[in-house]
């Protein structure tokens, strides 16, 4: 097999052992492009030859576009080591043959109990309690928390991340409402799911949680309208992805208490290092970090090297999203 480039777009895969014990020994050359860069400006050559490349391996990097798709003159695969793709302009991708591979339901778990985690932290006001005693209070402030055994969660969407989340939410004694185009009524009598519309979903519930994917039809699909059918008391949770929501209409739902407040690992823009949403004492912020227990991360970064290897070696992976791309280019 010749000798191939790959290049590794990604702010934390170059920490992974074994990914990069597999890249060293793979018998191709390997640039790494390392930290949170815009692709777009990868592709304008301001950091790489992005032009030479016949793999990318990368995490969430925005700007993977048409426009810088165009530039990738031999490329033949983009192997995320992410379960979303909404990153990547797939249809662009499929047009120029660069066959597009994530690596789905790799930390399913992982984002579970990651939401959980945040729900705890709002609803049990964790973070207002570890303020409190910093300051010198016995925390007082916290004596209105939601008990969330016996609470009403409602769930957007119900794949492999929702499905580990109501595994979870049953534990913990919850009336669990599920939005999703999807039922799953197996699952659903298993745990006593109730499949609702979308109004009811959120007039319903104590804590609302997103598990929903990306795509046109979900673009912002939280908004005033939305968060104006919440009960006053609620929580909102999102590990899901920013752009489900409109981030104006939450702070001002937040700012001005419509809400009780939310728990949030995704944002719109990311990464996020200046908002209004830092002002507010009733929410919790994290970076983005749901899936980054150390096994899903080593998972992640070894089965995305292989991903790019397998194409490189003329073999269509698993995890390809567009395998129309593969047919598209002489083996």
């Amino acid at each position: 097999m010749p000798k191939r480039k790959i290049l590794v777009v990604s702010d934390s895969l170059h920490e992974i052992a074994a990914a990069v014990a597999a890249l060293s020994t793979c018998g191709h050359d390997v640039e790494f492009v390392e930290g949170l860069t815009c692709f777009r400006d990868i592709a304008r050559g301001k950091l790489a030859n992005l032009a030479d490349a016949d793999a990318i391996v990368m995490g969430r990097v925005m700007g993977t576009d048409a426009e810088a798709l165009a530039l990738c003159g031999r490329a033949q695969v983009i192997a995320l080591h992410t379960s979303g793709s909404d990153n990547v302009a797939i249809e662009a991708a499929t047009d120029r043959g660069i066959v597009v591979t994530n690596v789905k339901g790799v930390n399913a778990e992982q984002c579970a109990e990651f939401s959980i985690g945040l729900m705890l932290a709002v609803t049990r006001q964790i973070r207002t309690g570890d303020i409190a005693i910093r300051a010198g209070r016995w925390a007082a402030d916290t004596q209105f928390s939601l008990d969330m055994y016996g609470a009403t969660l409602s769930m957007f969407g119900l794949g492999m991340i929702g499905k580990a989340a109501v595994r979870r939410a049953a534990a913990f004694g919850m009336k669990i409402l599920v939005h999703t185009r999807t039922p799953d009524a197996a699952f659903g009598r298993e745990y006593q799911l109730e499949y609702v519309g979308k109004d009811e979903a959120l007039a319903r519930a104590d804590i609302v949680s997103l598990y929903q994917s990306l795509n046109p039809s979900t673009y912002r699909m939280i908004g005033a309208r939305e968060f104006a059918l919440m009960q006053s008391h609620a929580y909102f949770i999102n590990i899901a992805r920013g752009e489900l929501v409109d981030e104006a209409a939450l702070f001002e739902a937040l700012a001005t208490r419509r809400i009780a407040g939310a728990g949030l690992d995704v944002f719109e823009h990311e990464p996020l290092y200046e908002s209004p949403l830092f002002g507010l004492s009733n929410v919790v912020l994290t970076p983005h970090q749901a899936g980054l227990a150390q096994s899903a991360k080593k998972n992640a970064a070894v089965r995305a090297v292989s991903n790019a290897l397998e194409v490189l070696a003329g073999r269509l992976p698993a995890d390809a999203i567009n395998p129309a791309a593969f047919a598209y280019r002489e083996h």
